[in-house]
């Protein structure tokens, strides 16, 4: 079979690739390769150079050295997109092999050639893809950095900070990967800024709640109660993000400090509360 004319020539619709192995398997996995290298080097230069000429602030001088380095960690995540894991020789448009001999060696090597449909559209819907990923995760800093100053629901903080751990790693660039990491940080850092205050208090109960400053926030976590002059120890959450501790005082000493101790424990912060009680008047 005479080597086809497409070998070694890349056209606006298609890849030509050849390769070089020990052995016909080694030669066709080097140019599999080598088609998914360039595709995603192709998708890859055309969102750096606008993501490094639109957003960052550098000069002509310095555009080819940030270039380089930005467009080498959008490769990575342009590597992920499901085009690229589904680049496959039964999707090329032709190969072409030959078995070489190497007198020098008495050995022979094996070329493979492959000719893959790669056209604009593909590139553009590739970079739109792309695109529209990264836009995604740009939309979920922000909710999360406007949920971070209203949040009521302790349990969500770290639901937040697992989100944020995952946009750390999916941030290639220094400025956004920053701003996650400083946000989940500060997310944790609700569980020690979070008080507990007693709102009011009678005999057989303790009305109390979770703040975080002046804002009431819930949790479904139980609280941790103990006491040794109160029996019947139970919470339950009310309204507007309030807890009723209820408990029996029959038994407290007159002559004692009788105390209930209110805790709970949040992301390795242990917050807890002393209640004193008065022992029931005898009637």
């Amino acid at each position: 079979k005479p080597r086809p004319t497409w070998v070694g020539l890349s056209t606006a619709d298609y890849l030509a690739v050849t390769e070089v192995g020990n052995t016909l398997a080694e030669a066709t996995e080097m140019a599999m390769n080598s088609i998914r290298q360039h595709i995603i080097n192709s998708v890859a230069i055309n969102i750096s150079s606008n993501e490094v000429m639109v957003q960052r602030d550098v000069s002509y001088n310095d555009w080819r050295e940030v270039l380089e380095d930005y467009s080498s960690v959008v490769m990575t995540e342009a590597a992920k997109l499901p085009y690229i894991n589904n680049i496959s020789i039964s999707n090329a448009a032709d190969v072409y092999w030959e078995r070489i001999y190497a007198r020098a060696t008495k050995s022979y090597r094996y070329e493979f050639s492959i000719r893959y449909p790669f056209s604009e559209q593909t590139r553009r819907d590739l970079v739109e893809q792309f695109l529209a990923i990264d836009n995604a995760k740009v939309e979920e800093l922000e909710r999360l950095k406007s949920e971070y100053e209203t949040i009521t629901d302790l349990d969500k903080i770290n639901e937040a900070a697992n989100s944020l751990e995952a946009l750390t790693n999916y941030f290639f660039d220094i400025t956004r990967n920053s701003e996650a990491e400083i946000l989940r940080r500060n997310y944790r850092s609700l569980y020690a800024r979070t008080t507990l205050e007693i709102e009011e208090q009678g005999e057989g109960y303790c009305i109390y709640s979770l703040r975080i400053g002046e804002r009431r926030v819930r949790t479904s976590r139980r609280a941790y109660l103990y006491s040794d002059s109160a029996l019947e120890l139970a919470v339950t959450e009310m309204e507007d993000h309030r807890y009723k501790l209820t408990y029996n005082p029959e038994y407290a000493s007159p002559k004692e400090i009788n105390t209930i101790i209110i805790g709970y424990s949040f992301g390795g912060t242990n917050l807890k509360t002393t209640v004193y009680f008065e022992a029931p008047k005898k009637r």
